[in-house]
């Protein structure tokens, strides 16, 4: 073999092994691509994330036509992560596309808003609101259901005239608002927003689930007899609740005829709309009976001493609602312009029978007359369904208490613990056993002046007013039981009555 021949195989040599080389490295060479995670699953890989997101974009009109925006995104379950490898095992745009399209919900930019749930206290009980999650394309929509969900508890014309500062100052009588607030935290965060999720795009639907929520809609039809107060009772609900389902019945006292459609159903609000007013105005003081007694004078015989007359006071005092519902009274003064007198009646006590009159006769009101008008919490269900098994009649802190009938004293007692560093029980309580098959019921006191076994008359002291247990203010807790309270496994709603029903006052 000649050089000749020798340098061209050794040349020929060379040129295979680079081209054995070059292959190998094109093969072995590492790339940056995409691994496609759904729900933490691997679906495939991609050699661009944006390409992805262009394409997913150009596919999903409906979503952009049904919502009014231009960009539709990645679904929140699917993970991109960028990563190097030696696979050639591509997936193309379009397969990845139709492996997620029908599994995986598309998402649209937006906003997450929660309004986190507030503790709500009664006499009885303690319950806390549900936190709820809302969904919104633009800001100014929630804003707008907000104000309206506002109006819905709160008189427009003051509403605006406080929001803009030009409530008129009260020269001698009159109301302002001091304040109006929602009392939940509420968050809010653009986030990319799941099609699935109910994302509202118009305020008045929005308004409707704020003040509504996933509460089923019921209707009833009104037969002869019914009233506002009626109707709400027996489906559960507060007046204010009735109203708010039924804004063309403005007020309680609306007179309604037969065969007219209502809506009845819990209202499920996902806001505490807390509105603070200040208030000045003339009250009638309605005059005190006084009794003096007489030994010498047989039980059951009155001789009128002096006749009464009323008084009239100027009150100053502070009124909190949350949802429309009074949930306290706030006396700040009280000027007496012209002073009542007090009717004083001299009275036999030759004996003392502990028998009540009938709930056909007239019985003594609970509390001073002044504070006649100061009812801060109905009898029977409150908003949310809870059912309340008196009256809360609100006053002044050691205003003075009243037996409203003839009787026996068979509790006395302070009922008061804590929990969670919250007041529970009924604080100072007294229950009197009438003998004629009724029990009253005083709660909340401050301090009692009567003890078990003693024998009372109607109208007279038994204890002052305070907030003493679980009350959220000065007032006092008055009920009316057919038997014994709490006893023999008697429920609230079929052992008791509403006092501002079945009896009449003096």
């Amino acid at each position: 073999m000649n050089k000749k021949t020798i340098f061209f195989i050794i040349i020929a040599l060379l040129v295979s092994a680079t081209v054995f080389l070059v292959g190998y490295n094109e093969v072995k060479s590492p790339k940056t691509i995409y691994k496609v995670y759904l729900d933490g699953q691997a679906i495939g890989l991609i050699e661009s994330k944006e390409a992805l997101e262009a394409y997913i974009n150009q596919e999903q009109n409906e979503i952009k036509d049904k919502y009014g925006v231009d960009k539709v995104y990645l679904p929140n379950n699917l993970d991109i992560e960028k990563e190097t490898t030696y696979s050639n095992n591509i997936s193309s745009i379009e397969e990845i596309y139709d492996k997620i399209k029908d599994i995986a919900p598309f998402t649209i930019s937006g906003y997450e808003i929660k309004i986190k749930g507030v503790e709500v206290s009664t006499d009885e009980h303690i319950e806390t609101t549900k936190t709820v999650n809302v969904y919104v394309l633009n800001k100014d929509i929630f804003v707008d259901a907000v104000e309206s969900t506002i109006l819905t508890f709160v008189d427009e014309d003051h509403y605006e005239k406080f929001k803009h500062n030009t409530q008129e100052e009260i020269k001698d009588v009159g109301s302002i608002i001091e304040n109006v607030y929602i009392e939940n935290d509420i968050t809010i965060k653009q986030t990319n927003i799941s099609v699935e999720e109910d994302i509202y795009t118009d305020k008045d639907q929005l308004s409707k689930y704020l003040l509504f929520g996933d509460a089923d809609e019921e209707e009833y039809e009104v037969k002869k007899g019914d009233t506002v107060e009626d109707i709400a009772f027996n489906n559960k609900m507060s007046v204010n609740e009735f109203l708010v389902a039924n804004p063309d019945i403005t007020s309680a006292d609306n007179l309604l005829y037969k065969g007219q459609k209502v809506k009845v159903g819990l209202i499920d609000t996902a806001f505490r709309v807390i509105e603070e007013e200040y208030i000045v105005e003339y009250q009638t003081v309605e005059y005190e009976t006084v009794y003096e007694y007489d030994s010498s004078l047989p039980m059951g015989k009155e001789v009128v001493k002096q006749m009464g007359s009323n008084g009239t006071s100027k009150v100053y005092y502070t009124v909190e609602r949350a949802n429309g519902e009074s949930i306290s009274i706030d006396t700040k003064n009280t000027e007496t312009i012209v002073p009542a007198q007090d009717r004083i009646i001299i009275k036999g006590t030759k004996v003392l029978s502990g028998v009540g009159v009938t709930i056909k006769q007239k019985w003594y009101w609970p509390t001073e007359k002044k504070y006649r008008n100061n009812i801060t919490s109905p009898y029977g269900y409150r908003w949310g369904g809870q059912f309340h098994a008196g009256v809360d009649i609100a006053g002044g802190r050691g205003s003075k208490i009243y037996a409203t009938n003839n009787g026996v004293v068979v509790e006395s007692a302070f009922d008061q613990y804590y929990q969670n560093g919250k007041k529970r029980g009924n604080g100072h309580f007294i229950i009197i056993d009438h003998n004629n098959g009724w029990y009253s019921t005083y709660a909340h006191l401050s301090s009692r002046t009567v003890k078990i076994g003693d024998r009372v008359e109607m109208g007279q002291v038994i204890g002052y007013m305070g907030d003493t247990g679980f009350a959220t203010g000065v007032h006092l807790h008055y009920a009316l039981w057919r038997g014994y309270p709490f006893r023999n496994g008697c429920q609230m709603l079929n052992c008791t009555a509403n006092p501002l029903r079945v009896v009449s006052y003096k």
